[in-house]
C-alpha cells in the first residue's frame, strides 16, 4: 500500500508541529502548577444551571432555608441530662466560630424558659423527637446551618476541616461519648476528597503498571518514551485547557487522567508495533520508514480516534454537569493524543534505526495462531456460542437497576456511609422531600384551614407511603406556642407573631412559612433503599394529595434533595439511551465511509455491539447499578471496543488485497495486528482495573466494567470477527478458498 499524498507533508513538517505541541504542553504544565485545577464543591455542580429541577430546588432554598447543612450527633450511655446539655453547649460555642456556620440548632437552642414550661413534653415534640433527640434520649443531634458559597472554593473545605478538628478534640476530651460528623455539606467534601486522593494513588499505580506492561511488550526504551510522552502531553494539554477556559474539573479529573493516558498509550502500542514491522519491511532511511508506517497507520488511527471520540463525546448531552464536561474534555484529549502521536512518530522511527531484535513473545504467537485455527475449524460453534452469550447477557440487561441512593456511592465500610446509617437508625432519615404550597392570589396563607390541611396531608402521607418516616408542617412549629389545634385565623396569626418574638422562633417559623407569608412548606423525611421510579411515584403522590387537600386556589410543587437526586438519576437513563443512539449512529456512519461495503459494515456492527450487550449484561447479573458514571458505559464501551476491530479489519483488508487468500490474510492479521490488539487490551484492561480500588463506587464500577468488557471485545475480534468474515466474505471471492478442517 503506497503512502497517501498527505503522508510526506506530515513527515516533512513533523518537527515544527512537534515543537509547537511541546510548547503548548509546557504552557499547560505551567498553568497546572501555578493556578491548579478549578473545583466546585457544591451540590449544584452536578447539574446544568438551566435544569428545571435545579431551578425549582434553588427557588425553594432561597425562599425557605439553605440546603447546606451538617449534622453532629452525640451518642451517650445515659439519657439526656445536664452533662449532655453541657457538652452540647460546649460544641455549640466551638461550631459558632467555624467559617460558614450560620446557626447551630439543637435542643439547647430552645430558650430555657420554654424548656422549663414544656417540661418532659418537650422531648416528645415533633420538632425534636426523632429529629434532634432520639426516642430513648441517648442520641442528640446538632444541625449546623451553613452559608452557601457562590465560588464553591477553598472556604468550604476549610469549614469542614475546622469542624473535624472540633470533633476530634471533643473525642479526646470525652472518650466515653460517641460523636460523629455527617450531613450533605460534609459528605460532598468527603466525596471530593476521596476522588482527589484516589487520583494521586491511581495515577502512580497506573503509571507503574503501564511502564511494566510496555517493557514486557517491547523490552526497549524508545517505545516506552514515545508512549509516555504522547500520554503525558495529551493529559497536560487537556488539564491546561480546563484551567485556561475556567472549566470545573471536580469529580472527573481522576477518570479523565487515567482514560486519556491509557487510551493514548494503547494507540501508541499499535504505532510502535507498526514501527517494528517497518524495520523489517521498509528499506531506506528514517523518512522512508516514517512514510511506510504513516501510510499504513494514519487512516486506521484516524478512524479509531474519531470513533472513540464519538463514544465519549456523545455523553456530553447529559444533564449531569460533570458527565457533560467529561465528554467534551475526553474528545479534546483524544484529538491531542492523536495529533501528538502522528507528529512524534518519525522520532520513534529514528530512535529505532539501531540494531534491535524485538522480543519473541512466543506465548502470544501461540495463542494468536491457535485463535486463528480455532476460527477456521469451529466457525459455526463460535457463531452459536457468541449468540448464546449475547442472549444470556441480554436477559441480564433486563435486571439492571438505577441507583438513586446517593450514599450508596460509597463503600459499606466507609465512615461516610456508617455515619449516615447511624443517623437514620437513631434519629431521622436525611432524605428530604418538600411540598411547597402557594396561594395563587398572593394573599396570606397561614389560616386555621391551611394549617389543618397541611397537618392532615403530612399525617396521611406518613401513613400511606412506606418510605416516608416522618413529616413536619407549620402546625408542628406553632405547637410550641399553641399545643392544640388552631381554632381560627386570628389565633393562627397570633401564634405566628408570638413564635417570631421568642429567641430562635423566627428561624423555626421560616422553615415552614416564607417571609412574604403566601407560601407554606411541608417537610417529609424519607428513607433510601427504593428504586428511582418508586421514589418519583411517591413524590407524585405527595403532590396529588396536597393539591386535592388545598384545592384549585393553591399551587403545589414538590422539590427537596430526595426528589432532586431522584430526578437526576431518572435523567441518567434517558441520557444513556440518547447518547448511545448518537454514538451508534455516528460510529456507523464513520465505519460505512471507511470500509464502503454493506456486508463489512454489518460484520463490524455485530462484533462491536456484542461488548456493549456483554457490559450491560454483567451489570444486570452482578447487581451493578446505573449511576453517574455507569450511565456512560454504553457509549464509551462502543467507542473503545471498535478501536481494535478497526485496526484488525484494516490490516486484514490489506493482506487480502495482497494475497487474495482469506485464510492466509486472517493468519497474517492475527500474527501482526492481532499481537497489537492483545497488547492494547492488556494495557487498557489493566489500566482501567486500577479504578476498582476507588473508594467512590461509581468510579470503581466504571473501571471494572471497562476492564472486563475489553477482554470480551478482544475475544470478539479474534474469534467472532474472522468467523463472520469467513461466512459472509465481505471482500469478495477468495483467489484461494479456505481449507476445510
Amino acid at each position: 500500500m503506497n503512502p497517501s499524498p498527505a503522508n510526506p507533508l506530515i513527515v516533512r513538517f513533523h518537527k515544527p508541529i512537534a515543537i509547537f505541541i511541546a510548547i503548548l504542553t509546557l504552557v499547560s504544565g505551567w498553568l497546572l502548577l501555578s493556578r491548579g485545577l478549578l473545583e466546585d464543591y457544591r451540590l449544584e455542580a452536578f447539574v446544568a444551571s438551566d435544569n428545571p429541577a435545579y431551578e425549582k430546588f434553588q427557588a425553594f432554598v432561597e425562599e425557605f432555608t439553605s440546603n447546606e447543612f451538617a449534622v453532629v450527633a452525640l451518642h451517650t450511655i445515659e439519657p439526656f441530662d445536664d452533662s449532655v446539655e453541657a457538652m452540647l453547649v460546649e460544641l455549640n460555642d466551638s461550631f459558632e466560630e467555624v467559617e460558614n456556620v450560620q446557626r447551630c440548632n439543637s435542643i439547647v437552642s430552645i430558650p430555657k424558659p420554654i424548656r422549663a414550661l414544656m417540661g418532659n413534653r418537650l422531648y416528645s415534640h415533633p420538632l425534636l423527637e426523632g429529629n434532634l433527640i432520639s426516642h430513648d434520649r441517648r442520641t442528640v443531634a446538632m444541625l449546623l446551618q451553613m452559608s452557601a458559597e457562590d465560588s464553591g472554593g477553598a472556604a468550604r473545605r476549610r469549614s469542614v476541616s475546622q469542624m473535624r478538628d472540633i470533633v476530634d478534640a471533643f473525642r479526646l476530651k470525652h472518650p466515653d461519648v460517641r460523636v460523629l460528623l455527617t450531613g450533605p455539606y460534609v459528605t460532598l467534601i468527603d466525596m471530593y476528597a476521596y476522588v482527589d486522593q484516589d487520583l494521586l494513588v491511581f495515577s502512580v499505580l497506573a503509571f507503574v503498571l503501564i511502564v511494566v506492561t510496555l517493557w514486557l511488550v517491547f523490552r526497549r526504551v524508545a517505545p516506552m518514551l514515545f508512549a509516555g510522552y504522547v500520554a503525558l502531553s495529551a493529559i497536560v494539554l487537556t488539564l491546561g485547557l480546563t484551567i485556561a477556559l475556567g472549566i470545573v474539573s471536580s469529580l472527573i479529573t481522576q477518570m479523565l487522567v487515567i482514560l486519556v493516558v491509557v487510551l493514548a498509550v494503547a494507540n501508541c502500542v499499535h504505532l510502535a508495533v507498526a514501527a517494528e514491522d517497518a524495520a523489517a519491511s521498509a528499506g531506506g532511511g528514517t523518512q522512508a520508514r516514517s512514510q511506510f508506517v504513516l501510510g499504513h497507520m494514519l487512516v486506521p488511527c484516524a478512524i479509531v480516534m474519531i470513533t472513540t471520540a464519538v463514544g465519549f463525546g456523545s455523553v456530553s448531552i447529559s444533564s449531569i454537569a460533570p458527565v457533560k464536561r467529561f465528554g467534551v474534555l475526553m474528545v479534546f484529549g483524544l484529538v491531542a493524543a492523536f495529533v501528538t502521536s502522528m507528529a512524534t512518530l518519525p522520532i520513534l522511527v529514528r530512535l529505532g534505526n539501531g540494531a534491535y531484535e524485538p522480543p519473541d513473545h512466543r506465548w502470544a504467537k501461540r495463542v494468536l495462531a491457535w485463535c486463528a485455527e480455532f476460527a477456521f475449524a469451529r466457525r459455526k460453534p463460535i457463531l452459536g456460542g457468541f449468540l448464546i452469550v449475547a442472549g444470556v447477557m441480554a436477559l441480564g440487561a433486563i435486571r439492571v437497576e438505577f441507583q438513586s441512593d446517593f450514599i450508596k456511592n460509597f463503600r459499606p465500610n466507609s465512615a461516610v456511609r456508617r455515619n449516615y446509617e447511624f443517623i437514620e437508625t437513631h434519629l431521622t432519615p436525611l432524605g428530604s422531600t418538600e411540598l411547597v404550597i402557594r396561594r395563587n392570589d398572593g394573599a396570606p396563607i397561614a389560616s386555621a384551614n391551611t394549617i389543618a390541611w397541611g397537618a392532615k396531608v403530612a399525617d396521611s402521607l406518613v401513613a400511606e407511603l412506606e418510605m416516608v418516616r416522618r413529616a413536619l408542617s407549620l402546625k408542628d412549629a406553632l405547637s410550641l406556642i399553641v399545643p392544640g389545634a388552631i381554632e381560627n385565623d386570628t389565633q393562627a396569626k397570633y401564634s405566628c407573631d408570638m413564635l417570631r418574638m421568642i429567641p430562635g422562633g423566627a428561624e423555626i417559623l421560616r422553615n415552614f412559612l416564607n417571609d412574604a407569608g403566601d407560601t407554606l412548606r411541608i417537610n417529609f423525611r424519607c428513607v433510601e433503599g427504593y428504586d428511582v421510579q418508586q421514589k418519583l411515584a411517591a413524590c407524585a403522590r405527595m403532590k396529588l394529595t396536597a393539591q386535592e387537600a388545598f384545592g384549585p386556589d393553591f399551587e403545589v410543587e414538590v422539590t427537596g434533595l430526595y426528589h432532586f437526586y431522584s430526578t437526576l438519576v431518572d435523567g441518567l437513563l434517558k441520557d444513556q439511551y440518547r447518547s448511545f443512539g448518537i454514538a451508534a449512529f455516528c460510529i456507523t456512519v464513520v465505519l460505512a465511509a471507511a470500509f464502503r461495503r454493506l456486508r463489512m459494515l454489518v460484520i463490524l456492527l455485530l462484533v462491536n455491539f456484542l461488548p456493549v450487550v456483554f457490559c450491560v449484561g454483567v451489570m444486570g447479573w452482578f447487581g451493578i447499578p446505573v449511576n453517574m458514571t455507569a450511565a456512560m458505559m454504553l457509549s464509551v464501551t462502543l467507542g473503545i471496543a471498535v478501536d481494535d476491530t478497526v485496526h484488525y479489519t484494516w490490516r486484514l483488508k490489506r493482506e487480502f488485497a495482497a494475497h487474495g487468500d482469506l485464510e492466509r490474510a486472517i493468519r497474517e492479521s492475527h500474527a501482526s495486528v492481532g499481537r497489537a490488539c492483545l497488547f492494547t487490551t492488556v494495557v487498557i484492561a489493566f489500566g482501567f482495573s486500577i479504578l476498582l480500588l476507588s473508594r467512590f463506587l461509581p468510579t470503581a464500577y466504571f473501571g471494572g466494567l471497562l476492564a472486563v468488557t475489553m477482554f470480551a471485545a478482544l475475544a470478539a475480534d479474534l474469534w467472532l470477527l474472522p468467523a463472520l468474515i469467513l461466512t459472509l466474505k465481505p471482500f469478495g471471492a477468495n483467489h484461494a478458498e479456505p481449507s476445510s478442517h
